[in-house]
């Protein structure tokens, strides 16, 4: 097996472990968020606490979520991080099965299909991976990956005032899952310069420099899972969140290794899986402009009941 097909084993792997994780901690943000000045107003007025199973539901995701940076250092020593992030689009399915089955959110028929579209477009950017010459992220150019870098904080700070800025329908799950992937993108991008920076691939880096690219990594994997819990204490529908979140994280290392990466371009495969992706994402978003439902005391009791 080569090199890029290894790192995309590892990347469908986590694929499905960090789409189950999202649904698991979809379902019991309740129970964790029990010590919140609102739950205690609720609790005083008589409202049932949560179930101790919801929490065991919350902390297992909360586990499995976690395990993504691990499976991301192991892709990172065969392959540059794209080749890992391209495979997101493959637990996709398994989450919509959760979030019909177990959150009971109402999917649509459209919803279905555009999720196989985007799983078709990572199909496509999988075999684009393969057949392409082995590259590491030894190569990646600092100072362009600085700029780089850059912008895309300044793309991310865009996204969060927008966020908070209300706007009607502005489709909150959207927005909030493009800042989210973004910061989870840029996570394995720093991780991987830092384990291969000195041209010599490791678990761990081996340069003073390489320890700070990858120790502020985990700043962005820290911050696009608060992120994530915010958007789902606010009643955000995971099946409306993932899809634009799958966008970005599969999106940007892309995009990153182009500018950054000298000899890594787009190629016609690469341009039509990032094509069908996107396809695949706006499918998936037609109708979702409704605003996010907060988990009001009447929805906590009527979950409470369905449980």
């Amino acid at each position: 097996m080569s090199s890029q097909a290894v790192a995309m084993m590892f990347g469908i792997v986590a694929s499905v472990l960090f789409h189950l994780s999202k649904g698991m901690q979809r379902h019991g943000i309740e129970a964790v968020a029990s010590f919140s000045r609102k739950r205690k107003k609720e609790r005083a007025a008589g409202v049932p606490a949560p179930s101790a199973g919801k929490a065991a539901l919350y902390w297992t995701g909360f586990v499995l979520n976690n395990s993504l940076g691990l499976f991301s250092i192991l892709a990172n020593r065969y392959a540059p991080s794209s080749y890992f992030t391209s495979m997101f689009g493959l637990g996709l399915i398994a989450l919509m099965l959760y979030s019909r089955l177990i959150l009971k959110e109402p999917i649509r028929s459209y919803q279905y299909l555009g999720a196989l579209v985007l799983t078709f477009g990572t199909l496509i950017l999988g075999y684009d991976g393969i057949v392409r010459p082995r590259l590491t992220m030894a190569g990646v150019n600092l100072v362009i990956a600085g700029i780089v870098l850059a912008a895309s904080l300044l793309a991310g700070f865009l996204l969060f005032r927008y966020s908070r800025s209300g706007g009607g329908r502005s489709r909150p799950g959207l927005v909030y899952g493009l800042l989210i992937g973004l910061s989870a993108g840029i996570d394995p991008v720093l991780k991987g310069i830092g384990q291969n920076l000195g041209g010599v691939r490791g678990f761990f880096p081996r340069l003073p420099l390489g320890w700070a690219f990858f120790l502020a990594s985990f700043f962005f994997a820290t911050f696009s899972f608060i992120a994530s819990q915010w958007a789902f204490s606010r009643g955000v529908r995971v099946s409306t969140l993932i899809p634009s979140q799958n966008f970005a994280y599969i999106t940007y290392p892309l995009l990153f290794q182009v500018m950054a990466l000298p000899r890594f371009a787009l190629t016609s495969m690469a341009l039509l899986g990032l094509s069908v992706t996107t396809l695949g994402m706006v499918i998936m978003q037609i109708g979702n402009g409704e605003k996010a439902e907060p988990m009001t005391t009447d929805r906590r009791r009527k979950r409470e009941k369905e449980d």
